[in-house]
């Protein structure tokens, strides 16, 4: 009997620590989100001034205010306004025993017999259990490192279960092997990227050049290629890429949403810039701009529309509050 004290502790323990997540987090969250949300929302209003102006097609405007609007939806954190009330959030917690204990008694009895691990590998096609499928591979390989089937297997299972590591590690291997055509090399590098949250390491824009050398035309290498450019800001370059890239993409071609909305948003983030080059008075406008240099990862453009902004300001004390305060906001000071 000294497992139930033990058990208890446990859950009390369990309980605290979602506690203390769920309050402790809640602010950093919305704060996150704020600032994302509030992004998105200028980007909507930029976008309705240049379809006013003319700027921009009543067609492409549309698409871009769906996809904007779509990022906008992403931007609020799931759950938030059932955490932002407490008593939703402790019931929450305390159902883990309710439900737990019930569920122990039925299924985590001691003296019931155990399903053995080489039954469950046996029976993993059969009873279509993808978790033991993966660990049946998994316990081959582990034999049998060098059988590219193997690897050619897991390589799409990791990437459906969003390992990306482990995807990236098993593409490496089929790579190893000799069996690398353009498109695994690139799913390799692409898997780097959702390892690195987005962001395209020297190891994976060595990976996507790989596939470009060998075709030219692969579209999954041509914008993550797009994509490492721009990171790097090379923007010019990155919009040629893109540009091309969806000239030569069917109509129905999944990729196309993508490529349209990097073009779209940056479009209208450079247009935003031209406006105020000529227009510089306008103080919400800088600031919507550099909000924006920032989600797209460009801090160094960011840094420099708060120098030109503080220059253009510099005789008004409070537009050089509002900057700094912005500045530190967004983390470029």
């Amino acid at each position: 009997m000294m497992i139930w004290p033990v058990l208890i502790a446990m859950t009390l323990a369990v309980m605290a620590a979602l506690l203390v997540s769920v309050y402790g987090r809640r602010g950093e969250v919305r704060e996150s989100a704020e600032h994302d949300r509030a992004v998105f929302r200028d980007q909507l209003n930029e976008l309705e001034r240049d379809k006013a102006r003319g700027v921009i097609g009543a067609v492409e405007a549309e698409a871009a205010r769906n996809e904007i609007s779509r990022r906008l939806l992403r931007a609020v954190p799931g759950g938030l306004p059932r955490a932002s009330t407490p008593w939703v959030a402790a019931l929450s917690v305390l159902m883990i025993p309710a439900v737990a204990l019930p569920l122990y008694l039925q299924r985590g009895n001691p003296k019931l017999p155990d399903v053995p691990l080489a039954a469950r590998l046996d029976g993993a096609i059969e009873n279509q259990d993808f978790d033991a499928m993966i660990a049946k591979v998994e316990r081959h390989l582990a034999g049998s490192p060098d059988d590219v089937q193997g690897w050619t297997v897991l390589a799409p299972a990791y990437r459906r279960l969003q390992r990306w590591n482990d995807a990236a590690s098993a593409f490496a291997n089929i790579m190893r092997l000799g069996k690398a055509t353009p498109e695994t090399i690139a799913s390799y590098g692409e898997m780097l990227v959702f390892a690195n949250e987005g962001m395209v390491s020297a190891e994976a824009s060595r990976a996507f050049s790989e596939a470009l050398k060998l075709d030219p035309k692969l579209p999954k290498a041509r914008y993550f290629h797009a994509v490492a450019l721009k990171q790097e800001g090379k923007r010019e370059e990155a919009r040629a890429v893109f540009e091309h890239l969806l000239a030569d993409s069917p109509a129905d071609a999944p990729w196309r949403a993508a490529v349209e909305t990097e073009l779209m948003i940056a479009g209208m983030v450079d247009g935003l810039e031209a406006r105020l080059k000529t227009d510089g008075n306008d103080l919400e406008g800088w600031q919507r701009l550099i909000r924006s240099r920032t989600v797209l990862g460009e801090m160094d453009k960011a840094k420099g529309a708060l120098a030109e902004a503080r220059e253009r300001f510099k005789d008004r004390a409070d537009a050089i509050a509002a900057l700094a305060a912005l500045a530190k906001e967004v983390g470029i000071e």
